[in-house]
């Protein structure tokens, strides 16, 4: 295997208990007790200095929430369950926020002291080049949020009486942006391709490291080409280096896709099934798509996106939070490469009745059954396995029947064709936990009993670089420097693994590769900063409503109800929509202790 892991690990290294392979990197004396000086003596000292450096990486995985609810609620993804949650009136701009310079400056003081390490040149250099890597990351994070930040290289002290030194000024965006391009293009020279399991499989690799510079040069092209020069240029990027900076990314991503034996993860003949479980073993060998991937550890150090997601009927305690909007179910396209958009109502606008509730979705991109939970889908968590079974209630002679609450209590029929009026699952419109929207999320959900069922449990990892995304990065830049057929044929690389139509030369456009990005990087908190480098979050989610689809059983007296047939409902939820001003595609820099710094417009 050729991917890298990134363990969520803690300063007590030696505790994780970590399987064989991974021990002789991560089982390192935490530094509380080695002495950090002490530390550069050996390289035992030296790789627990690294792996508390990786511990830091501000990585949006599945532990990173904003507020009270996920990314992808703050783009057009999903809305957040909870009635608490009331989704708006504006995306919460601090909750964003990371000014990350404590991890700079211990990246920085590790790059200082290297020199003293006990150990032979190449290792030094290799460390080194991981650690730039790691800086490269940080202010990654940063740039995107803020622009241009203070770039600071160098451990900073503070000498009486001259505190001016250390009151470093906003460098400009595009200087962040080409520092983070000239860290990594060190690191890309110095970092091997693959590490021998001796040393650990959870490193940055000279793979990670083109593929972190095909990102971060995506967005900085995307910058240049759409965003206003402001403040100087501490916000924005001239247009006149848009070119520059889609050349990069691109030749990053052909690196990847021409050197790196990486390929789509295809074990699975069944495309929906192949696509879900792409997402459950990134961190196993036989899947050869993870570039960069952050695991997990039972007991001990897992993560809760498991027990915050579960449809409701298979677990009741802050479950089901993630609701799917009805726009990203459509979003998703037919298999014959038709748009997506569902058959609610016919020409006249009167309902469409299907024989089952699974009926509507038939003939849709198997992604979707991969990353959605759609009504009657088969689940099992918890010892509890069965059907997502969702229903908004009955309609019986055009009298909707329905309830505020999943009550077993509120029947309709009797004898054997008593049926509760809600789906177990719901969905409710304002009450309870269960979902808003008629859906639920899949991507990333794991049915393995074993490690489920409390908080903290889940060990599902996280690809925080894979290949799928590099094909979408090369086939972005491809069509932004007018080359067509190769956008083509990494956009039909994606749509071959998914399982529908290829496309024509003729239909390739931007807007379609973006919509490509948009299905297969669904919920892996990618969409809101697409929408933030691409400036469309004014256009495209500014106050705009999400809505639900919800369905209805259609009574027939004397008909068992399984053989009844359903309607359904596009609704708007009852959750504000997002308002999304000109002024939140740059967070707000921070102003404790700092009112030198010069502040981003409109705040």
């Amino acid at each position: 295997m050729r991917h890298s892991k990134l363990f969520y690990i803690a300063f007590s290294l030696s505790t994780l208990g970590l399987t064989s392979c991974e021990k002789d990197f991560l089982e390192r004396p935490p530094l509380g007790i080695v002495g950090e000086d002490s530390a550069y003596g050996s390289l035992a000292g030296l790789q627990s200095l690294t792996a508390g450096l990786y511990n830091h990486m501000r990585v949006e995985d599945l532990g990173f929430m904003v507020g009270t609810g996920y990314l992808s609620m703050y783009a057009d993804e999903a809305v957040p369950s909870y009635t608490w949650t009331t989704y708006g009136p504006t995306i919460p701009t601090r909750s964003l926020g990371w000014w990350g310079y404590s991890e700079v400056r211990q990246v920085n003081e590790f790059i200082e002291k290297l020199p003293t390490a006990k150990v032979s040149e190449p290792i030094r250099a290799r460390y080194a080049a991981e650690a730039r890597f790691i800086r490269a990351f940080h202010y990654f994070a940063m740039v995107k949020r803020y622009g241009g930040v203070p770039l600071i290289t160098e451990t900073q002290s503070y000498q009486q009486g001259n505190l001016e030194s250390l009151k470093i000024p906003r460098s400009t965006e595009k200087q962040i942006f080409d520092f983070i391009d000239k860290e990594l293009q060190a690191a890309i020279e110095l970092l091997p391709s693959s590490y021998p399991a001796s040393e650990g499989q959870n490193r940055a690799t000279k793979w990670a490291a083109l593929a972190l510079q095909s990102r971060a040069m995506l967005y900085a092209a995307s910058i240049a080409s759409y965003s206003t020069v402001e403040l100087n240029g501490l916000v924005g990027i001239p247009k006149s280096d848009a070119k520059s900076y889609w050349e990069k990314s691109r030749a990053a991503s052909e690196k990847i896709i021409d050197e790196g034996g990486f390929s789509l993860y295809q074990q699975n003949p069944d495309k929906a099934k192949n696509f879900q479980e792409l997402f459950l073993t990134a961190d196993e060998a036989s899947n050869n798509e993870g570039i960069f991937v952050k695991s997990y550890v039972f007991p001990g150090k897992g993560h809760d996106f498991d027990f915050y997601n579960q449809p409701n009927n298979f677990w009741k305690d802050y479950s089901s939070l993630t609701n799917p909007t009805l726009e990203m179910v459509e979003a998703f396209e037919y298999i014959d490469g038709t748009p997506g958009k569902l058959k609610v109502t016919d020409a006249d606008n009167k309902p469409i009745s299907y024989s089952s509730v699974e009926g509507i979705f038939a003939n849709k991109d198997p992604r979707l059954f991969g990353t959605i939970m759609t009504p009657n889908t088969d689940w099992a968590y918890n010892g509890i396995s069965g059907k997502v079974e969702l229903r908004r209630g009955i309609i019986d002679n055009g009298v909707k029947r329905t309830s505020g609450s999943i009550n077993a209590s509120e029947v309709y029929g009797s004898g054997e064709n008593r049926i509760n009026i809600v789906g177990a699952a719901g969905p409710l419109q304002n009450s309870g936990d269960a979902t808003k929207t008629g859906f639920y999320l899949k991507k990333y959900l794991t049915q393995d009993a074993a490690k489920l069922g409390q908080y903290g449990n889940s060990v599902t990892p996280y690809m925080v670089f894979r290949y799928g995304e590099i094909l979408l990065n090369y086939a972005e830049a491809s069509m932004e420097l007018g080359l067509v057929d190769d956008a083509l044929t990494a956009t039909n690389a994606i749509r071959e693994r998914a399982g529908i139509a290829k496309l024509q030369r003729s239909q390739v456009t931007l807007e379609r590769i973006r919509h490509e990005r948009r299905v297969e990087l669904a919920f892996e908190n990618h969409r809101f900063w697409d929408l933030k480098r691409w400036r469309t979050g004014t256009t495209e989610i500014n106050n705009k409503q999400p809505f639900s689809l919800f369905p209805w059983l259609m009574w027939e007296e004397g008909k068992s109800p399984k053989d009844m047939k359903y309607t359904f409902e596009a609704i708007a939820t009852a959750k504000n929509p997002l308002t999304f001003p000109a002024e939140l595609y740059y967070e707000p820099i921070p102003n404790n202790g700092m009112p030198y710094l010069i502040q981003n417009v409109g705040y």
